[in-house]
């Protein structure tokens, strides 16, 4: 580890940050959810850093760190959605220029859409599925075993399949 914390901070925000925030987004379905995931995120990162033991990768334990708290921030918003009248309506969040999305875009929000309504540990795991985490890494954070884990990856495949076509 590095003997300054904002460096080693800096470093590691430049290496992780795109695959931490796809994680957020495919956890949270919208930007504006996974944008303030991983801004808390972030802020636990930095504030835990110096406690990092190095028993696994920097990456893996961002994505317990990404995990847990999507975790805690989906239980928030199902107790919050709970509380809500009756007449709320609820509409999906468009992105400025969303008319001009291209076909490539259109089929990754529907990725992230089917994707963030499976059930939160399928969440979990095709989101490190799409970051190319190993089947032993993933079997780590979640506390699966490999085999389940490689299980599960396949159901959750069959299950996306059926969602996207």
């Amino acid at each position: 580890m590095m003997h300054n914390k904002e460096d080693y901070f800096k470093q590691v925000y430049a290496t992780s940050k795109n695959k931490i925030y796809r994680l957020c987004l495919g956890f949270m379905g919208n930007a504006n959810d996974a944008d303030d995931l991983f801004q808390e995120v972030l802020i636990k990162v930095w504030n835990n850093l110096n406690s990092f033991r190095q028993e696994s990768s920097i990456e893996t334990w961002m994505y317990r760190i990404t995990t847990n708290t999507a975790l805690l921030t989906l239980n928030r918003k199902n107790k919050l959605q709970q509380k809500k009248t009756a007449y709320q309506t609820d509409f999906p969040h468009q992105e400025l220029g969303e008319v001009q999305a291209t076909d490539t875009e259109q089929e990754v929000k529907k990725l992230y859409a089917a994707i963030s309504s499976l059930k939160e540990m399928d969440r979990i795991i095709i989101g490190l599925v799409l970051e190319n985490c190993s089947y032993t890494d993933i079997a780590n954070i979640t506390g699966l075993t490999t085999s389940n884990v490689g299980v599960r990856i396949n159901r959750i495949k069959k299950t996306l399949t059926k969602k996207l076509t």
